[in-house]
């Protein structure tokens, strides 16, 4: 495939591409091209061209447009389905799902968008300004720079290109290194819809070279990524010269918390389904279980069973639970962090290996203690589930809120409020009463506190990032 500059699929100007590998099966399944200097630098000259261009179309018109996209996109489902699963490793049922929830995000966006006001002040709410009338509206930045991560560049296309064309802006889309198929055929959508061929590109290539170089142009005026803190960090000091606006959605270690009067079988199916989704490689999902001591050994026992049961492989197969994680690499860090804490102490029930390169076996780790680096700061992106135990519920809350991240939680017990005392100590930007933190709900202002994020996405709370307020005063008018 091709890079999407101007409105016309490109190669790189000195011919260079990058493989596209199935982490499934290792085989190459396409190449793209690797961005030159000059190929970005058309990039955001274009870009410049088309919010000039886009940013004067009426609200409506804009809509019409991307109503257009979700149908080409719904029509072309089946065509997402097998590149996601090739590219991404897998299963049908993901896949479709992702693809499910993208479509609903659209027509979710657009419908927020027609309905986003701005606000009016009370006239002669002060003195001196009792005759003006002072009201807000809102207004595109300019050229907003999209970075997608590889575990779900579908839906994260939607979250973050969408709203930001609604808004008026322009859009440079750079997806993960690893998973940029879906997403150029996206863009291809989009130009089909009608959109200002200027207003949406799309390039490909290393993200430290190419998505740097971009972040550090003056011609950008917003960064929105999902990854991780690391890059998260690095992104905001590149922004730092041009005080571009960032949104941030980083990483996280996640807690749920089980006090001894939860409903067993819902802790169960809440800490498993939880976890095991896309083989634990979701930014929300629960990857520290704090359970309390009198329950622990019953709770461990039981969901040894489920993990058990669970068949990790050929994402083709549809009894299949999971496939591989993302890349060799990712699959290497995984083992090499479960070695660790192993290493530290924790005991292994289950699991533990890496396999034909790329897979890893489910994990259910015990014996994992508050001082070990699993139970704060380290984020395993992979199915591994560590247990750690408690006495009181202000241990709980200690072991959960020692951590750099704070992304998203959850709380299990019958108790609603202590549910609610646990909710309020909590230091993340969303709790899950009776379910795992793994909850992303279309409108919610999805984001984290400390070092899992700046700014909220979903709904209108992204529409509200990717715009900027403007006050119109009207002296001596009312």
């Amino acid at each position: 495939m091709k890079m999407i500059i101007g409105g016309q699929k490109v190669e790189a100007s000195d011919g260079a591409v990058q493989e596209v590998v199935n982490p499934a099966t290792h085989a190459v399944v396409d190449t793209v091209p690797m961005a030159t200097k000059e190929d970005m630098d058309l990039a955001l000259s274009n870009a410049r061209k088309g919010f000039s261009a886009w940013s004067k179309i009426p609200l409506h018109k804009r809509i019409e447009t991307l109503y257009a996209f979700e149908q080409l996109f719904k029509e072309a489902r089946e065509d997402f389905i097998r590149l996601g699963m090739q590219e991404m490793g897998k299963t049908r049922a993901l896949a479709a799902g992702e693809i499910t929830v993208a479509t609903l995000l659209i027509r979710n966006f657009c419908e927020a968008a027609r309905s986003l006001g701005g606000e009016t002040f009370a006239p002669g709410n002060h003195p001196i300004v009792e005759k003006d009338l002072v009201l807000t509206v809102r207004e595109p930045w300019g050229v907003v720079l999209c970075l997608l991560p590889f575990n779900s560049p579908i839906s994260l296309y939607v979250q973050k290109a969408i709203p930001a064309l609604l808004m008026g802006n322009a859009v440079i889309v750079k997806p993960a290194s690893d998973t940029p198929l879906c997403n150029i055929m996206m863009t291809e959508l989009l130009l089909k819809s009608g959109i200002e061929p200027d207003a949406v590109q799309i390039i490909t290539g290393s993200g430290s070279k190419v998505g740097k170089y971009i972040v550090s142009s003056k011609d950008i005026d917003v960064v929105s990524l999902t990854g991780s803190t690391e890059v998260g960090i690095q992104i905001a000091k590149d922004c730092a010269e041009h005080l571009h606006r960032v949104s941030l959605e980083l990483g996280g270690n996640d807690a749920l918390i089980i006090l001894e009067d939860a409903d067993m079988d819902l802790a169960i199916d809440e800490s498993f389904c939880g976890r095991h989704v896309h083989g634990g490689q979701i930014c929300c999902a629960s990857k520290r279980f704090i359970v309390q001591n009198s329950i622990r050994e019953e709770f461990t026992n039981r969901l040894l069973e489920k993990i058990k049961a669970i068949k990790v492989g050929d994402p083709n197969d549809e009894s299949t639970t999971f496939g591989p994680v993302n890349s060799e690499k990712a699959a290497i860090d995984v083992e090499r962090q479960i070695q660790h804490t192993l290493s530290q102490g924790a005991r292994l029930l289950f699991g533990g290996k890496r396999f034909n390169r790329t897979y890893i076996e489910p994990t259910l780790l015990t014996d994992v203690t508050p001082d070990m680096d699993i139970a704060r700061d380290m984020e395993i992106f992979g199915p591994v589930w560590p247990i750690i135990g408690f006495d009181t519920m202000e241990e709980a809350i200690d072991i959960a809120n020692n951590s750099i991240y704070g992304l998203s939680s959850g709380v299990i017990t019958r108790d609603q409020g202590k549910a609610m005392q646990i909710a309020r100590a909590l230091q993340a930007g969303c709790c899950v009463f009776n379910g795992s933190g793994l909850y992303r709900s279309a409108d919610q202002p999805f984001g984290g506190y400390k070092m899992s994020g700046i700014g909220r996405e979903g709904g209108r709370f992204t529409l509200e990032e990717m715009s900027q307020l403007k006050t119109l005063v009207f002296k001596n008018q009312y």
